[in-house]
């Protein structure tokens, strides 16, 4: 069901003569679903004393607090014209003024505004039944050139964002600004960072990404804060790399990517450079032929070749992991001769992984918490730090982090969600330690609560 706003008057828009129409979705019409989506087509024509601002149009759909997109007109509609007008559509000035973007097929409800440069107003609040979207398929993959895949669908709108469609509201904004402002707070006097990894999308996309790159993004808002001073966003180190950075058929970063992040991350921290490079000039690489998580989703499955890292492995010097997957996932590595003798406390997510092999040869003690830069406050003071880092990747801006993670909770509810064969893997994966360890380190009350639910 579509609740329509159009039969009743919109003053504003009214008084200003503009006329608009939302072809898509509509409650008599069975809905249109292409691959990116729901589909949202309209038209909005503006009258003669404003058709210059016809480029400053931007359609915005809005569902959550923290962002939205925003789209131009963009689509030929010579019909309206010729319906509106009684004139030809061919050449007519306003001829270009359809919208027509989706959003995600089982998305209930959003809303419509229309804006101009700074002036918006509320077009309609769309609520759909979205049971005609059981069956929809959505393709996780966007296929770009010579091989190169990139994610598509994804929660985060990756495409929208690399493409300057998605925008941070000024909830978002605000959001960050707390965060920034809190982090440096929480850490206070303990040298700390903030690494966001750049996307694919941005490192690569210029050479291989099927689709335009768009001016700006939420990465950008979050970067022209200047509360995020203390941000490390390595997009350049990376583009220096060339093919090198990210795997063709992965989302992440390649080991020698997550190399140079690090050392980026280092210098943020202010750890000697020189030294740094120095503990990684020996290391040896070889070629190695892997499928990754988006040439996992394609039939056949696609593979591509990488340079991986085969002198070292930092997976032998874990001496703790609670092995839940992804959030929740809390361990610890240990490595004897690092470069700094002390621990480093990292609230990170997926990218931090192929990061390890680096960071544990610089601090002694390396303690990871999957939370993509969320910060437990409780975490800090229990394990005490001399270095804080919080990593999240540059898709995930969207999602503002917090300093009120509580990693208990966390666990708690990712146990609940497993079922008994994923239960089995975390088993298999957890290394226990002994209780003087994890109280020595400052994680036997987490590792309580896990082994409480995992028995």
């Amino acid at each position: 069901m579509v609740k329509r706003l159009m039969g009743q008057p919109v003053t504003e828009l009214d008084k200003h003569g503009i006329r608009w129409h939302l072809d898509f979705p509509d409650a008599k019409k069975p809905g249109w679903f292409l691959p990116g989506g729901r589909v949202v087509q309209g038209w909005v024509v503006l009258p003669e004393k404003l058709a210059a601002m016809r480029s400053a149009v931007r359609i915005v759909a809005e569902w959550q607090t923290a962002f939205e997109l925003c789209h131009p007109l963009d689509i030929a509609r010579p019909d309206v014209i010729e319906s509106i007008f009684s004139l030809p559509g061919e050449g007519h000035p306003q001829r270009v003024c359809g919208f027509r973007f989706t959003v995600p097929p089982k998305l209930g409800y959003f809303r419509l505004w229309l804006a101009i440069d700074d002036e918006r107003w509320l077009l309609e609040e769309v609520n759909l039944d979205i049971r005609d979207a059981e069956d929809v398929q959505q393709l996780k993959v966007l296929e770009g050139k010579q091989g190169w895949l990139f994610l598509d669908n994804d929660t985060n709108g990756s495409v929208d964002q690399f493409m300057g469609r998605m925008r941070l509201t000024q909830a978002g904004v605000d959001g960050w600004n707390n965060y920034l402002t809190e982090l440096a707070d929480t850490a206070g006097k303990v040298p700390w960072a903030l690494l966001i990894a750049p996307s694919k999308e941005s490192v690569m996309g210029a050479s291989y990404h099927p689709l335009p790159e768009g001016a700006s993004g939420p990465m950008h808002q979050v970067l022209a804060l200047s509360a995020s001073a203390g941000a490390v966003y390595p997009v350049s180190e990376l583009k220096a790399l060339g093919d090198s950075a990210f795997i063709p058929t992965d989302t992440h970063w390649t080991h020698k990517g997550a190399l140079a992040a690090t050392l980026a991350l280092l210098a943020g921290l202010g750890i000697d450079e020189n030294a740094c490079h120095a503990l990684f000039e020996q290391d040896h690489y070889i070629s190695k032929t892997i499928v990754g998580d988006l040439g996992n989703k394609l039939t056949p499955k696609q593979v591509s070749s990488v340079e991986m890292l085969v002198s070292f492995g930092y997976a032998q010097y874990k001496t703790y992991d609670n092995g839940l997957p992804n959030f929740g996932r809390l361990l610890v590595v240990e490595y004897p001769e690092a470069l700094v003798p002390s621990t480093c406390l990292v609230f990170g997510s997926s990218s931090s992984y192929s990061m390890f092999n680096y960071l544990c040869r610089v601090f002694q003690r390396v303690v990871f918490v999957h939370s993509a830069g969320s910060i437990d406050t409780a975490l800090i003071t229990a394990v005490a730090p001399a270095y804080l880092v919080a990593q999240t990747n540059a898709r995930f801006v969207v999602q503002v982090p917090t300093v009120t993670h509580c990693l208990d909770e966390v666990i708690r509810e990712k146990c609940a969600q497993l079922d008994d064969k994923a239960f089995e893997g975390v088993r298999e994966k957890r290394i226990i330690a002994s209780d003087e360890y994890l109280q020595y380190v400052g994680l036997l009350r987490w590792e309580k609560t896990a082994s409480e639910l995992l028995k």
